[in-house]
C-alpha cells in the first residue's frame, strides 16, 4: 500500500503534539506518496505495519490510490506550476525529458534524498516539505548535491545532479 501525509499530517511534523516515538515520527517523514509501505519499512529499523495503522487512526497519513506527488503542489498560487528542468530519478537519465512540475520535482528529489543519503538526509527531507516555491526547493536541491558530494565523492555527486537536471 502506498501512504501519503494529511495536512494533519504536516502540520505534525512542525508542531511534533501527537507523535513522541521517535521510529514513528521519522516514518512520518519519510512517507512521500511514492515509496509503498513495504519500500519504507525495509529502509527503517524500528519501525512495523502497526505504525501506518497509528499514524492513520492519528489522521496524519491515508491510503493513496496510486503514487502521488505531495499535495503542497495543489496549494501552490498559480494555476500552473512552474517547470523546472528535472528528469525523475526512477526514469533513468534522458536529455530530452520535459521538465517536471513542482509536485513532480518535489517527489523526485525526496526520493534522490532516501536513495542517495538514507536517514542522514533526514533534514533535507524536512526541508523538501517545508519548502513552498520552486527557489526553495532549487535550494534545497542544492544542499542534497553538496551533502551527496560530501558523503559520497564527485562522481555520485555528478549522477546525481544527472539524475535531477539530465546533465
Amino acid at each position: 500500500m502506498i501512504w501519503t501525509k494529511t495536512e494533519a499530517g504536516r502540520v505534525e511534523i512542525r508542531s511534533r503534539a501527537l507523535v513522541r516515538e521517535r521510529a514513528q515520527r521519522t516514518l512520518l517523514l519519510l512517507i512521500d506518496g511514492v515509496r509503498s509501505e513495504e519500500m519504507l519499512l525495509s529502509d527503517l529499523a524500528g519501525s512495523s505495519a502497526a505504525d501506518f495503522l497509528t499514524l492513520q487512526t492519528l489522521g496524519l497519513i491515508t491510503a493513496a490510490q496510486r503514487p502521488v506527488a505531495p499535495e503542497r503542489a495543489a496549494a501552490l498560487p498559480s494555476p500552473a506550476p512552474p517547470l523546472l528542468p528535472v528528469v525523475s530519478p526512477l526514469a533513468g537519465v534522458a536529455a530530452d525529458a520535459a521538465p517536471l512540475d513542482y509536485a513532480q520535482f518535489t517527489a523526485a528529489l525526496t526520493k534522490l534524498i532516501s536513495s542517495e543519503l538514507g536517514l542522514r538526509g533526514f533534514v533535507l527531507t524536512l526541508a523538501v516539505e517545508k519548502a513552498g516555491t520552486a527557489d526553495e526547493l532549487q535550494a534545497v536541491a542544492q544542499r542534497a548535491l553538496t551533502q551527496i558530494r560530501e558523503r559520497k565523492g564527485d562522481a555520485a555527486a555528478a549522477a546525481a545532479r544527472r539524475a535531477l537536471y539530465g546533465n
